[in-house]
């Protein structure tokens, strides 16, 4: 078997940051947490935050849907494709109406052909004013730089279904490798929760 953990930035993973190194697999981070987070693979979907970060180094994949950014960085290239739920094909594509976290998830199940998937960082509930688990990146707490911030929770500006709905699809995908929840609090509710303790290598 195969196993991935697709690490998210919610405020929750401040506190199992410490357990993802004994992690039994694969670990697959997202945007800034590669700077926290042992990682043998990373993506950043939105355009904006290679403008804003430039290249990032490091010994671990780095991929992205854009030829532009991948040539301008040395990434690995995957095909976007607009579609609802998680891409599972032979052409190895990614769905373009995902967030970082999501697109990782086709990632996993595709590029690397993961067969269990688990979630942390996944918490997608704003309710205590802290979007992201980190307090070091600008001006205001658990931020991206003010240039990155989205002005909107969860429903998309331009009209795109939110960020709940897109997990939804993914878990209504036929065929998708088993998802498992192991987000403290998490507002997913489509995926079996666990915790992560129980994918940890024995110290």
């Amino acid at each position: 078997m195969t196993r991935a953990v697709i690490v998210g930035t919610g405020p929750s993973l401040a506190d199992q940051l410490d357990l993802l190194p004994r992690f039994d697999g694969l670990i697959f981070t997202c945007n800034n947490s590669y700077r926290d987070v042992t990682t043998d693979v990373w993506l950043a979907c939105d355009p904006q935050w290679h403008e804003h970060y430039g290249q990032v180094t490091g010994d671990f994949d780095k991929w992205h849907w854009s030829k532009t950014i991948c040539a301008n960085y040395g990434y690995e290239y995957v095909e976007g494709v607009w579609m609802d739920g998680l891409y599972l094909g032979p052409e190895n594509k990614i769905s373009l109406n995902h967030c970082s976290g999501a697109q990782l998830l086709n990632l996993a199940a595709n590029q690397y052909n993961c067969d269990e998937i688990v979630l942390v960082g996944h918490d997608f509930h704003y309710e205590a004013g802290q979007r992201h688990y980190f307090d070091d990146l600008s001006d205001k707490k658990g931020e991206y730089p003010q240039p990155l911030r989205k002005n909107s929770k969860f429903i998309k500006n331009n009209g795109q279904d939110d960020l709940l709905a897109v997990y939804k699809r993914i878990a209504d995908t036929p065929g998708r490798p088993r998802i498992v929840n192991c987000t403290p609090g998490s507002k997913l509710p489509w995926f079996p929760h666990e915790k992560l303790e129980k994918y940890l290598t024995v110290s």
